[in-house]
């Protein structure tokens, strides 16, 4: 089921308590949009006590610079935080400059929830709706 919104793809599959969310590109002149965008993902995750996120970052652009990319992932990990999260899949490619960001992030919002790397969807899926919970 696709979750109306004219600036990100939000797609819940309620049978497998699936959000997929498409990155999105985060450039200097839109880091207010991308904030909202962001926030309206937490929202959804609430709204729909959503278990299980799979980030498709395989086609985000992020343009501006690593301090105020990391303020952007750490407002985003903190509202995460106050959700019912299970898992955080993120399909991500070989060449994704943005891992240590995400990692110091990580640590400083104290997100306790997995996260894990992966190179396609089908993995990622199969990780998230496994009955491990383990990394």
């Amino acid at each position: 089921m696709v979750i109306p919104n004219p600036v990100i793809k939000l797609d819940y599959d309620p049978a497998r308590d699936v959000l997929s969310v498409e990155w999105p590109d985060v450039h200097d002149y839109m880091k207010s949009e991308t904030v909202y965008t962001l926030d309206k993902v937490v929202e959804v995750i609430k709204l729909y006590d959503v278990k299980y996120l799979l980030a498709d970052t395989r086609k985000g652009v992020v343009d501006i610079s690593e301090p105020e990319y990391k303020e952007i992932i750490l407002k985003f990990a903190r509202g995460l935080a106050e959700t019912r999260l299970r898992k955080i899949a993120r399909v991500v490619t070989g060449s994704t400059l943005r891992e240590g960001p995400i990692h110091e992030v990580t640590k400083q919002a104290h997100l306790l929830i997995p996260m894990r790397n992966f190179y396609s969807t089908e993995d990622a899926l199969g990780w998230l709706t496994s009955r491990y919970d383990c990394l």
